[in-house]
């Protein structure tokens, strides 16, 4: 471990040891509060618009669409490619999708829970995280991807030290890098990962550029943004009958 990661992992130590501190705030809160101002300052915070392009496996884009996320929980994703017209849709923590109208038993998770970066207050992002299981109260130390990072939420028993995941438990958890506090992974209690990349600028918002989907089972999967623009996008959007055709 290089100087620099251990002085890194020594001071983000520290601070998860302290339990509470001053004035009462747990540490887990102080990061999440932490992460609910980089959201902001990233400029996140609204109703957002992707132009997204899907990989699947090693292969080209097999399909294009766009993603539309709201700071409340909700996000859509419509894809179009040569299996047809997919519909993905999340409301918290319950997905569905559906291809060319039906509904698909057990899709692959393609629609990852941006609104985790969209939060922009503690109590906002307290309630995101509650609504996608992450216990907001609990904080460790993990490296994904060679990023430090603190894990709100706590890791499964399947995870390596490295994040890399294994057989075992899955704990719903949010990976973030130290210093940034972007967010690296998002962790589901199926064992799905989302993993984001690098982050760029759209028209003045900072995001990742692509999205990497790790689904037991499933073939791994990119989303690669495109455009970002800002979204009419009222709740009404966001209705179990879109999937089946309805605007």
């Amino acid at each position: 471990m290089s100087g620099r990661r251990l002085a890194a992992f020594a001071a983000a130590a520290w601070l998860v040891s302290l339990g509470p501190a001053a004035g009462g705030t747990p540490s887990a809160e102080k990061l999440a509060g932490a992460v609910a101002e980089a959201n902001r300052k990233a400029g996140r915070a609204k109703p957002l618009l992707l132009e997204v392009s899907l990989r699947t496996g090693d292969g080209p884009a097999s399909a294009t669409g766009t993603l539309v996320t709201h700071p409340t929980g909700l996000a859509r994703l419509e894809l179009r490619g040569a299996d047809g017209l997919e519909r993905h849709l999340l409301q918290g923590s319950q997905y569905a999708a559906s291809r060319d109208g039906e509904v698909l038993a057990s899709p692959l998770p393609l629609l990852p829970p941006l609104f985790l970066l969209q939060a922009d207050s503690l109590p906002s992002l307290r309630a995101a995280l509650a609504s996608f299981g992450v216990v907001a109260s609990e904080a460790g130390l993990g490296l994904a991807d060679d990023r430090d990072c603190y894990v709100i939420g706590g890791r499964g028993r399947g995870d390596s030290g490295d994040g890399a995941r294994g057989a075992g438990s899955h704990v719903p958890s949010l990976w973030v890098e130290l210093g940034s506090f972007e967010v690296v992974a998002v962790d589901r209690a199926d064992g799905v990962r989302y993993r984001f990349g690098p982050t760029g600028t759209f028209e003045g918002v900072r995001i990742p550029r692509w999205v990497e989907i790790a689904a037991p089972g499933g073939p791994p999967a990119r989303l690669e943004i495109q455009r970002v623009a800002k979204a009419s996008a009222p709740a009404a959007a966001f209705g179990t009958g879109w999937l089946s055709g309805s605007p």
